[in-house]
């Protein structure tokens, strides 16, 4: 076979898998002083351990990075609120790796309440419209505190008596989000929530009831998400890569999003970057 017709079968079969691939959407924050980070908690804070030429004469770059597990786009472990719960290290891949996602969007609710408590009859108005909710699928609720994030004051909500104020679960939201496996005949249920605020419960919240409820069924969190305003209310898969931290509570991490049918184009290599 001559080297043009490998070449013709290559562009053939690479178009091919263009066409068939979904798209991407990063849904994560950058991790560095401007990320997402909850005012009670560590700072990320980035130090330079060697920037400059070896003795070689070959260029070195290494930072160390302080942070909380619990900072900028991050996956919260069931241990986080309950005892014996399953740690970070220890989800298993498939509840994480291109799992079934949907987008319920509440945002009409919070431009009237911004510390307004998500119900049930919100996610039961969106299963009437949109259909179940996917068996071992992610449920991610977009509340519009993104538009926020450039503003640290404005995304904590911090007030004048140090109470955060934001949109979250309420109670009666996650026990119906951890009953929905049984009560509609589905092998796992739901395996984790997302949002794109600080917290899965409340601001102003002091008892944690989402995240005690969620993450003591063994459900895992995912705050601070970016970019939930370009998913559809459905028809795209998760992956979620927090690291794999020993015996952690929660990993900051990066999550993409991948929407079904629509066609998406990655160079293989690029243009810009050749070994000499």
């Amino acid at each position: 076979m001559t080297e043009v017709w490998r070449l013709c079968i290559f562009i053939v079969v690479l178009s091919s898998i263009c066409e068939s691939s979904p798209s991407v959407i990063d849904l994560s924050y950058t991790f560095d002083k401007g990320t997402p980070n909850n005012p009670q908690l560590t700072k990320f804070d980035l130090r330079v351990v060697k920037r400059g030429l070896n003795k070689y004469g070959n260029w070195l770059e290494l930072h160390d990075f302080f942070a909380s597990e619990h900072s900028g786009t991050h996956v919260d472990a069931p241990s986080h609120f309950s005892k014996g719960g399953t740690t970070i290290d220890k989800i298993p891949h498939y509840k994480l790796y291109r799992v079934p996602g949907v987008m319920i969007d509440v945002r009409d609710k919070i431009r009237r309440n911004i510390n307004y408590e998500i119900k049930p009859e919100d996610i039961e108005d969106w299963i009437d419209v949109y259909g179940p909710l996917p068996d071992g699928g992610v449920v991610l609720f977009q509340t519009g505190w993104g538009e926020r994030s450039s503003s640290p004051s404005a995304y904590s909500g911090l007030d004048q008596f140090g109470k955060l104020n934001f949109p979250g679960l309420g109670r009666e939201a996650a026990e119906y989000l951890v009953r929905y496996g049984n009560a509609t005949n589905k092998r796992q249920g739901v395996v984790g929530i997302g949002t794109d605020t600080l917290s899965l419960d409340v601001g102003q919240s002091v008892r944690y009831p989402a995240h005690i409820i969620l993450l003591g069924h063994e459900l895992y969190g995912i705050e601070n998400i970016a970019n939930m305003e370009r998913l559809p209310p459905r028809g795209f898969t998760l992956t979620i890569m927090p690291l794999k931290i020993g015996a952690g509570t929660g990993s900051p991490a990066r999550i993409f999003a991948e929407l079904e049918g629509e066609p998406y184009t990655s160079p293989l290599i690029s243009s810009s970057t050749s070994l000499k």
